[in-house]
């Protein structure tokens, strides 16, 4: 009898220990498709829960399904830490406690009772482990799904949208790139390139819910449907040709970046390489390489200096 009582309390604690949700981080550097990408995540059954997202703008006018709170607490981090990546143990700095307190509450507040629920801001590249604190203490497991796009196509997004210092927005690729792959190791994670969310929607959403065990809808076609009304080929105004030998022999990138772009379509290829040691050694190298070449980047963009108007 009293053997029976243990197990069953063992039994009781294994269930407790197990996650009571699934959070979905996206992740990516900006303008890398992480719009598209969030909306087709929400089409598939991921909640991204009822507040306000940021308004659409001239540069996004689908829409950005940013959740405006998420992305005010990251901004108020970002004022503290004002450099990336984050130094070591950031996430438990009495400066950043209060917006980590901030944010768990309103995790628990707002998607407990969410079975499957995630978020979309290119900041969290900077913050995983901050973000992945927060979701044990709230017993969520991470599901990572990472989009990856040609660094010349971001960085002339970059530029058309914001005028952004041509250097800085290449290094911001660079280095959330870096972050999204190398802080997600050994989790539950994928990874898809530009080309496979625009090109082949549907196909790329299945693998992604086939890969992470995520809810995929019964009526495929209506899927279909709602992927083809919401995805506008004419607001791809960036994309390189995908030539990997002619995009391997340019003289306007370095190459770190070249080898960065490349190793990331190889985890698109093979999600068993993705997932290995090998594939996070190499990754782990280009990081380190990173931070000896480049040091720490600032989190705003430099200014740029105003031409004069003309008299």
């Amino acid at each position: 009898m009293k053997e029976q009582k243990i197990s069953g309390l063992l039994k009781l604690l294994k269930l407790n220990k197990q996650p009571a949700t699934k959070a979905v981080l996206v992740l990516g550097s900006g303008r890398s498709g992480t719009s598209v990408l969030t909306k087709g995540l929400h089409f598939m059954g991921v909640d991204l829960g009822n507040d306000k997202f940021i308004k659409p703008t001239k540069v996004n006018p689908k829409g950005y399904f940013e959740n405006e709170h998420i992305l005010n607490l990251h901004k108020k981090i970002g004022s503290k830490l004002k450099f990336r990546p984050s130094p070591e143990g950031y996430e438990n700095q009495r400066n950043i406690k209060q917006y980590r307190k901030e944010l768990e509450d309103y995790v628990r507040e707002t998607f407990s009772d969410k079975p499957v629920w995630g978020w979309k801001d290119p900041r969290t590249n900077d913050y995983l482990a901050l973000w992945k604190a927060i979701l044990k203490d709230v017993n969520a497991e991470p599901h990572y799904v990472i989009i990856i796009r040609n660094p010349i196509d971001v960085v002339s997004s970059n530029i058309r949208a914001w005028d952004r210092d041509e250097m800085w927005a290449l290094r911001q690729w660079q280095l959330r790139t870096l972050l999204s792959l190398r802080d997600t190791f050994g989790g539950k994670r994928v990874i898809v390139s530009y080309e496979e969310l625009f090109d082949t929607p549907l196909e790329c959403l299945r693998r992604i819910s086939n890969t992470l065990d995520l809810p995929w809808p019964k009526d495929e076609a209506h899927l279909q449907e709602q992927l083809d009304e919401f995805i506008d080929p004419n607001l791809q105004r960036s994309r390189s040709d995908i030539d990997l030998d002619a995009f391997k022999e340019r003289d306007d990138l370095t190459d770190d970046v070249k080898e960065l772009y490349l190793l990331a379509l190889e985890g698109v290829r093979s999600q068993e390489y993705f997932d290995s040691q090998a594939y996070h050694d190499r990754v782990e190298a280009l990081y380190q390489r990173y931070l000896k070449d480049y040091g720490t980047l600032e989190r705003n963009p430099p200014t740029k200096e105003k031409k004069p108007k003309p008299v």
